[in-house]
């Protein structure tokens, strides 16, 4: 009987000669609607470049007064390649030195400035969403430490197609102890949010070298951050003072 049906499906297919063609046509309708969802996932901010400066600027120094610090948010030398590089990426800009579909994860010394800038960015992106009505998701700004614990109150689910920019990615316990079980709640959420291609950006202290490292996320992880993320350097000193 199994083999009876397997000639029926064999001639089904030699009778439809267009059968490859057709599929092929399928496929690649399909690609074309992942892409349109791909695109969908970034919000295009239709700015020039200094436009763009001078709105980080404004909205920067919103952000250091809600930390009252009375100074106002500063572009130089040390943090205006990564502002452009920005640029590029929220413009959908080719020049991007990395990949447009992935997040961006700013790597750089204490106080260099890598929270402000992208906190400044989920402000900027948020106000104009809310601003025009647009069909986007807001970026939840959170620390990683933050977000284990609302993983550990709530549950991971509310958190994996959610965008966000993790904040001080890294710096939380990797286990804890939940009711007796050992979870690694963060080391969760990333693979589930890499299975499902949700956008997400963080701030890290820490190289890709050491967040693959065992005593961080382990080399499995690890290959995943290298998937989600474009690794930017933020260079130069502490700039608390």
């Amino acid at each position: 009987m199994e083999k009876r049906k397997d000639l029926y499906t064999r001639e089904a297919i030699l009778i439809k000669s267009d059968l490859v063609e057709a599929l092929q046509n399928d496929a690649n309708e399909i690609v074309a609607i992942e892409k349109g969802k791909n695109r969908q996932r970034h919000l295009l901010l239709p700015f020039s470049y200094s436009d763009f400066k001078n709105l980080l600027i404004k909205f920067g120094t919103a952000c250091l007064y809600k930390r009252c610090q009375n100074k106002n948010f500063v572009i130089d030398e040390n943090n205006e390649p990564v502002i452009k590089q920005l640029f590029y990426y929220v413009t959908h800009n080719p020049t991007f030195s990395g990949e447009l579909s992935k997040g961006i994860l700013l790597q750089g010394k204490y106080g260099c400035g890598k929270t402000i800038l992208l906190e400044t960015y989920s402000m900027l992106h948020n106000h104009v969403v809310k601003k025009f009505f647009l069909n986007h998701s807001l970026l939840l700004f959170i620390k990683s430490v933050e977000l284990q614990e609302q993983i550990r109150k709530q549950s991971v689910k509310y958190f994996v197609k959610r965008p966000m920019i993790i904040d001080e990615f890294g710096r939380e316990s990797k286990t804890i102890q939940d009711y007796g079980n050992v979870i690694r709640p963060i080391s969760e959420l990333l693979s589930l949010r890499s299975d499902v291609g949700t956008l997400t950006h963080g701030t890290s202290n820490f190289t890709l070298n050491t967040l693959s490292s065992e005593e961080f996320y382990g080399r499995m992880i690890g290959d995943r951050l290298r998937m989600m993320f474009n690794f930017i350097t933020l260079p130069g000193e502490s700039r608390r003072n």
